[in-house]
């Protein structure tokens, strides 16, 4: 890849990779504070629910090396604008959504179109101001991504509350324009590298890998755990990925150079990124779930709770970037993996009480964990590796991240549901009298479970005490899928602890004989 030449007009620059930053932060904290309109929206179950984070994720996994390596040959602006349009193209897809299956293929869009998005915007950004400036132009183009994060669910929720769901989705397309136009303006120069090498066939085998064991895991709550389908789906999709991890071993140009993984300081952090992604998307979600279904938020009020998340992470961002400095990656990750992990099994413990002021404090030991913990594994992990490696270490790392959170919602999100079925199924066998009447009572409260709002006014009127049953029996079995979160990243401790040494010296291979 050529280097770019500064660009005449850099502020314009770093305004449009921006611009394309934020679409995906709002994107990310808003969906969320939506999902229980869209659920009541779409008349969605729980499990169907799932997918519309999961399949997300489940993109970004499959397709983030591929992002990158179009960059390096076609030129970072031509990708960056292709993944501007898609993800502008997704988004109104959802929007305008009438099904479920047609929002589900609006956020594979989205995905894609982060995928070519993301790593261009970066680079773009961080050659604004050129190769001296590069510090001052990442700092102004993180400051700007985090405070759209911060305005994401603030901005979702009172878009929810006074319009609907859809209108989450109708934020994105309009930023998408208007970064186009600023892009236009600044007129960056690039050029490809028609040398680098793409491998399609290997993006579709990880793709298929994956879908096969994500789709076997989040569906378990339907089949059985040992069902046929279950089994077949994720035992191949398991050994799609074992030869698909084999044949990334013997590539001269890998697609994910899973070799990395054999420098015990490479798979700590990559380690890290994998735990805190599955344990927190998961978390994330359910949570705005809980708030509004179980404590009965407005959809604003949800979006304003995530700042007890979301303004922790970022205070505590640049303090590990400080502490990373002077000892190393793993005195920041261990206390940030520390402080999430007791956020996480606290707010388990906190959910079934139903009280918000409860969900305080975990909500602040998590979002300053993550803060501590997942910040400087990127930078420690491109470290490792020679500085021309070093995109090649940053895409293994996204993947695993990915990876996490699709598997992470997968399996929380089917812990939660199949709980909350066997609870309810128990509750109606002990509760609901025989006869027309039972059945009644039984279908509003499968209704409310699903978050249909006239359900829950029905029961809560007419059935007081079913409609507290139900409540708890909600709870409860949220909590249930943070108390699996959190095991992950007691997983992710252990293995931080273990696996982790000091700071890498600069330039360091990233192989076995490294370590």
């Amino acid at each position: 890849m050529k280097p770019s030449s500064s660009p005449s007009n850099p502020w314009t620059l770093i305004l449009a990779a921006a611009g394309g930053l934020g679409m995906i932060m709002i994107d990310a904290t808003g969906t969320s504070v939506a999902l229980p309109e869209i659920q009541r929206g779409l008349h969605l179950d729980q499990g169907a629910q799932q997918w519309i984070i999961t399949i997300y994720a489940l993109t970004l996994a499959a397709i983030i090396p591929t992002g990158g390596r179009l960059g390096d040959i076609y030129g970072r602006a031509r990708i960056f604008t292709l993944g501007v349009i898609l993800f502008g193209l997704g988004s109104l897809i959802c929007g305008l959504a009438p099904t479920f299956s047609i929002l589900l293929a609006g956020r594979v869009v989205e995905g894609v179109g982060n995928i070519l998005m993301a790593p261009s915007a970066a680079l773009l950004a961080a050659e604004a101001f050129g190769p001296a400036s590069r510090g001052r132009a990442m700092g102004i183009y993180s400051g700007l991504g985090g405070l759209a994060m911060i305005a994401g669910p603030i901005l979702a929720g009172a878009l929810i509350q006074h319009f609907d769901w859809r209108a989450v989705f109708f934020i994105n397309p309009p930023i998408a324009v208007l970064t186009l136009l600023l892009l236009w303006r600044a007129r960056p120069r690039d050029a490809g590298d028609k040398t680098a090498t793409l491998r399609p066939l290997h993006s579709v085998h990880l793709a298929v890998a994956l879908a096969l064991f994500v789709l076997g895991l989040q569906e378990s709550h339907h089949w059985g755990w040992l069902s046929p389908a279950t089994l077949s789906l994720i035992g191949g999709g398991l050994a799609l990925l074992a030869v698909f991890v084999f044949t990334q071993t013997k590539a001269s140009d890998p697609l994910v150079d899973v070799r990395l993984l054999t420098n015990r300081q490479f798979a700590g952090d990559s380690l890290i990124l994998f735990c805190a992604q599955f344990s927190t998307v998961g978390q994330s979600a359910f949570s705005a779930i809980y708030l509004q279904r179980v404590l009965h938020f407005t959809p604003m009020q949800t979006g304003l709770s995530m700042l007890l998340f979301l303004m922790p992470l970022m205070i505590a961002a640049p303090i590990s970037g400080r502490l990373y400095d002077r000892y190393g990656v793993k005195v920041p990750a261990l206390i940030g993996l520390i402080l999430a992990t007791s956020g996480i099994f606290l707010q388990a413990v906190m959910i079934p009480k139903c009280s918000f002021p409860l969900m305080i404090l975990p909500l602040l030991l998590i979002g300053a964990g993550l803060g501590f913990a997942m910040s400087q594994t990127y930078t420690d992990g491109t470290a490792l590796v020679d500085r021309s490696q070093a995109g090649r270490a940053f895409g293994a790392l996204d993947t695993l991240r990915q990876l996490g959170g699709a598997v992470g919602m997968a399996a929380i999100g089917t812990v939660v549901v199949a709980h909350e079925r066997t609870r309810l199924l128990d509750l109606v066998a002990r509760t609901v009298p025989p006869g027309t009447l039972g059945t009644k009572v039984q279908d509003l409260m499968v209704n409310a479970v699903y978050g249909q709002a006239d359900a829950v006014q029905a029961l809560h009127s007419q059935y007081p005490e079913a409609a507290a049953s139900l409540k708890l029996l909600s709870a409860r079995s949220i909590a249930d899928g943070f108390y699996l979160g959190g095991s992950i990243m007691v997983i992710g401790l252990v293995g931080a602890s273990l696996l982790l040494r000091g700071k890498p010296r600069p330039g360091a291979p990233a192989s076995a004989s490294s370590v």
